[in-house]
C-alpha cells in the first residue's frame, strides 16, 4: 500500500485538544458557581440550612415585654429604679386642727413674707403685757401619737431690733381619775429676727401647748419647720 505523503494524517491530537478546552471551560463554570453560591450564602444566607437555622433562633425568642438592655460588659439590673431621697419624716404642725387658741394665731407680717425659711409658718402673736394678758397660748391635740416636736422659733418686732421672746412648750395628760396632767417640757428666749432651733419630748402626751412671751406687745413669733415625729 502506498502512502500519499501529501494527505493529512490523524493522529488524534486535533480531538485532545477539543476535550482539554470544554474541561477548562466546565471547571470555570463550575468554579465560578461554587464562588457566588459562597458569596450568597457568606452574604445573604439564602442555602437552606441557613434559612433554617435563622427560624429557629426566631422560635427561640421568649414572648412578652421585653426587659431592660443590659449595659456592656455587665449584667441587667434588675433592683429597679432608685427613688429620690425623701422629704423629712414627720407630721407639720400647721396641719392639724388648732384645738384652742387659734384666735392668737396672725398672718405672717409682710415684712417676713418671701423670706427664705418663713414657709409653712406658725405665727403667734404677742401679749399686750396686762394683768390679764401676760402670755399667749395655742393647743393642737396630739391624742399620744407623736414622739417629739421640733421647730425654729424667730421673734420679730417692727419697733425694737433687741426685743426678745420667750417660747415654752406645755404638754398636757390624761389622768385615770379624770384630772389633767400639764407638764413645761422646754423653753427657749430668741431676739428679734434670729432662729432659735427648739426640741420637745412629747411622747404619751394628749395635747401640745404653745407659750408665748415678748418684751414688746407689738411684735410676733414666727415658729418654722415645726414637725412632729410620728410614734
Amino acid at each position: 500500500m502506498t502512502v500519499d505523503s501529501d494527505s493529512p494524517i490523524d493522529t488524534g491530537d486535533g480531538d485532545r485538544a477539543g476535550r482539554g478546552r470544554r474541561i477548562i471551560v466546565a471547571l470555570t463554570v463550575l468554579g465560578v458557581l461554587i464562588a457566588a453560591a459562597s458569596l450568597a450564602r457568606d452574604y445573604f444566607g439564602v442555602t437552606s440550612g441557613d434559612a433554617e437555622g435563622e427560624q429557629q433562633t426566631v422560635a427561640q425568642v421568649p414572648s412578652g415585654t421585653p426587659g431592660p438592655p443590659t449595659p456592656t460588659g455587665g449584667v441587667a439590673d434588675t433592683s429597679g429604679p432608685t427613688g429620690a431621697p425623701s422629704a423629712s419624716a414627720g407630721t407639720l404642725l400647721d396641719t392639724l386642727e388648732v384645738q384652742g387658741g387659734g384666735a392668737n394665731l396672725v398672718k405672717l407680717p409682710r415684712a417676713l413674707d418671701g423670706r427664705p425659711g418663713y414657709d409653712r409658718s406658725i405665727t403667734i402673736s404677742c401679749p399686750r403685757n396686762t394683768s390679764a394678758d401676760k402670755h399667749r397660748e395655742v393647743l393642737y391635740p396630739l391624742l399620744r401619737r407623736y414622739l417629739d416636736l421640733t421647730t425654729t422659733v424667730r421673734p420679730w418686732s417692727p419697733d425694737d431690733p433687741q426685743a426678745r421672746a420667750a417660747v415654752t412648750v406645755l404638754t398636757n395628760t390624761n389622768q385615770p381619775d379624770g384630772t389633767v396632767q400639764r407638764l413645761e417640757r422646754r423653753s427657749v428666749v430668741a431676739r428679734h429676727d434670729t432662729s432659735t432651733a427648739l426640741s420637745v419630748d412629747v411622747e404619751g402626751t394628749d395635747e401640745l401647748v404653745l407659750r408665748v412671751g415678748c418684751e414688746r406687745p407689738t411684735g410676733v413669733v414666727v415658729l418654722t419647720g415645726t414637725r412632729l415625729a410620728p410614734g
